[in-house]
C-alpha cells in the first residue's frame, strides 16, 4: 500500500498543494474579519506553491 502511495507521489503532492491553497484562502477570509493573521495565509500559500513545484518537477523528471 505504501508503494502505491509513493508511486503516485507527484499526484499526492499536487493534491496536498491544493488543500494548502484552499486552507490559505479560508484563513485569508478569516483575516479580513480580524479573526486570523494574513501572515498565516501567506505561509500556507507558500507551502502550496512549494508542494506544487516539487510535484511538477517529480512528474516531469519521471521519478
Amino acid at each position: 500500500m505504501i508503494q502505491t502511495i509513493f508511486a503516485n507521489l507527484p499526484a499526492l503532492l499536487f493534491t496536498l498543494a491544493l488543500g494548502a491553497a484552499l486552507l490559505g484562502l479560508l484563513i485569508w477570509a478569516l483575516a479580513l474579519q480580524g479573526a486570523a493573521s494574513k501572515r498565516t495565509a501567506l505561509y500556507f500559500w507558500g507551502l502550496a506553491v512549494g508542494l506544487a513545484l516539487i510535484g511538477i518537477i517529480r512528474a516531469i523528471g519521471g521519478s
